[in-house]
């Protein structure tokens, strides 16, 4: 089941580039979206106001969050959105980066065994204020368990190499980093969910522009996107971030 989905979301999303029949958007800014995007980016203008360019992207991505899940719906979509990119018969898991067989995921409803992974809220869902933020797959991970018992609800720090815990903190590495970044955004963008309780907005942005976006999150967000309708806006351009919150420019993919 797992190979057969995989397969549907990605024609959801290369039928959504070959059936556009538009005049290029301009979103303002000079910014120049690529072509497999222009269909969904097309009604967002920006401009050098951060605070309107929040609302305008607020806007659009709670609009186009068609499918709002159930938690149980995740293993219908984690496993192809978390998929190894050179076995995708495997997970990747984040903070480790270990690559696990797919069916090894942690569930009483799961006959599969061993169970060496679980689903780590990246926002720790004991933090979370409203409860659709708990099931959207912009920021659920496949983790070892033994990893994400070990993070529990600790705020992000800043660090260098693999992930650790820091005095009541925790560094997830510095191949992750960006990831949970782009991720932390996302939350604060859908839901309002505070920045202030998993760190801080300098942080992340500067995580933001030190870990730029990677193929595996790219395949996430098509994969999610095809699931929910919407998409993590900083990690198709990271640039977005800037627009918003300012400080050091993190890499501008539209240009």
């Amino acid at each position: 089941m797992k190979k057969y989905i995989f397969i549907i979301t990605s024609i959801l999303f290369i039928g959504c580039a070959e059936t556009r029949d538009f005049d290029t958007p301009d979103i303002g800014l000079g910014l120049d979206v690529p072509e497999e995007l222009e269909l969904y980016y097309a009604t967002i203008t920006l401009s050098q106001d951060g605070e309107a360019n929040y609302d305008a992207l607020r806007k659009h991505t709670v609009d186009n969050h068609e499918d709002i899940l159930s938690y149980g719906d995740r293993h219908d979509f984690l496993y192809n959105a978390d998929a190894d990119l050179s076995n995708p018969d495997n997970v990747t898991l984040m903070y480790s980066g270990e690559s696990r067989y797919w069916e090894e995921y942690t569930s009483g409803n799961n006959d599969y065994m061993p169970q060496t992974f679980n689903t780590e809220h990246v926002y720790p869902q004991s933090l979370l204020r409203l409860a659709d933020a708990v099931t959207d797959l912009h920021h659920l991970r496949s983790t070892d368990a033994t990893v994400n018992t070990d993070r529990s609800n600790l705020p992000f720090v800043d660090g260098s190499g693999n992930y650790k815990r820091i005095g009541n903190g925790w560094y997830p590495g510095d191949e992750w980093k960006g990831d949970v970044a782009r991720m932390i955004l996302y939350l604060n963008v859908r839901y309002r969910e505070k920045i202030e309780k998993v760190g801080t907005a300098e942080l992340f942005l500067k995580w933001n522009v030190e870990d730029p976006v990677s193929e595996f999150e790219e395949q996430r967000n098509n994969v999610i996107y095809a699931a929910q309708g919407n998409r993590n806006p900083f990690i198709d351009n990271p640039y977005l971030a800037t627009l918003i919150w300012g400080g050091d420019a993190a890499e501008n993919k539209w240009q």
